[in-house]
């Protein structure tokens, strides 16, 4: 009986590990890419007071955190997922009071991080000082 119930494991975990390789496949092919070039880009920065700063960036980076770095407007957290933006324009989201920066694209929710969001010319982004999760 041992023999047959160690195929069907074999079989198991060889039927899981061609899922997980077919996902990661799926995800490098259709994730969303970044074209190099020369592209402007705006940045709004909204403060928890309500203040809004605005940042035009001229770049021919592919992703937006390079361009939150580089211009300034956000400090260089990284961490194991990409940019951990704690800082934009020079005010600290206080973790203690569940407050975070919230990425928007054209008002409009982002579904990834900076490192993973791609730029195109013109693009309107806006970084939030959010309190709650």
């Amino acid at each position: 009986m041992a023999p047959k119930s160690n195929k069907k494991l074999i079989f198991a975990i060889l039927a899981v590990v061609i899922a997980a390789a077919l996902m990661l496949f799926l995800y490098q092919t259709f994730m969303p890419k970044g074209a190099k070039g020369d592209k402007t880009i705006t940045v709004t920065v909204i403060h928890g007071d309500g203040s809004e700063k605005e940042f035009t960036c001229r770049t021919e980076e592919a992703y937006l955190d390079k361009v939150l770095v580089t211009e300034g407007i956000v400090e260089d957290n990284p961490s194991d997922y990409g940019l951990y933006i704690l800082t934009a324009d020079g005010e600290e989201a206080d973790k203690g009071s569940q407050e975070w920066w919230c990425l928007t694209k054209g008002g409009e929710s982002v579904n990834t991080g900076a490192s993973d969001t791609p730029i195109e010319d013109g693009d309107q982004f806006e970084l939030t000082l959010t309190t709650g999760y």
